[in-house]
């Protein structure tokens, strides 16, 4: 399946994913410049550019007015969308200003929910949303990782391979049980069999 990368404003210094031919690169006003320091080729640039100051000389370019119901990074999902993309990845969103990360929980939240699935990468750590499946961790990974649920409450959830397990249990949108459980040298395995969960891990 092909993706559609899209690099946000925040810095980054590792493609842990990286595209291929094929995929589509989408740069957020800031992302810009990530994307050229990265040696890559934006596809398709877009945003108002307040973080970056001015409109990159670019082909390929959508300016967008400053006051707008969207981020720029919600406008590139809609971009990838509409060129028939439904696998983001998506670099630079995750930190910075608390309500942009919100915000992209709420874009990655609505991804899913359209029938497309997203990861969101940041410096410190990442996270994606399932929807009536599973996320799998390699025995490599290191460090925290949280489980909330959304929009309700999510049922047959069982946790794998790490610190604390469950076994077909029910996380509610109300509940922070999921917080704070750890990598332990394991394969890893998160499923949900009706319900939306939120997975936060530690890069």
């Amino acid at each position: 399946m092909k993706r559609c990368f899209i690099f946000g404003a925040l810095p980054v210094t590792a493609l842990p994913e990286k595209p291929s031919p094929g995929d589509m690169v989408i740069a957020a006003d800031k992302g810009y410049d990530t994307v050229v320091s990265l040696g890559l080729q934006p596809d398709l640039t877009v945003g108002d550019f307040d973080s970056r100051g001015k409109a990159p000389a670019t082909d390929d370019l959508i300016v967008l007015p400053v006051r707008k119901d969207q981020t720029d990074v919600g406008y590139a999902v809609e971009a990838g969308f509409s060129r028939g993309y439904r696998d983001f990845v998506v670099y630079g969103g995750v930190g910075g200003m608390l309500d942009h990360t919100i915000a992209n929980f709420a874009i990655a939240y609505d991804i899913v929910v359209r029938g497309g699935s997203a990861v969101f990468i940041g410096e410190e750590c990442c996270f994606t949303v399932i929807r009536h499946g599973e996320k799998t961790f390699a025995a490599r990974d290191r460090g925290r990782l949280s489980v909330f649920a959304l929009g309700g409450t999510a049922r047959g959830v069982t946790i794998r391979g790490l610190g604390y397990e469950l076994d077909d249990g029910k996380i509610a949108c109300t509940d922070h049980i999921g917080v704070s459980n750890e990598f332990i040298g394991k394969e890893a395995t998160i499923s949900v069999k009706d319900g939306d969960l939120l997975i936060i891990w530690q890069t």
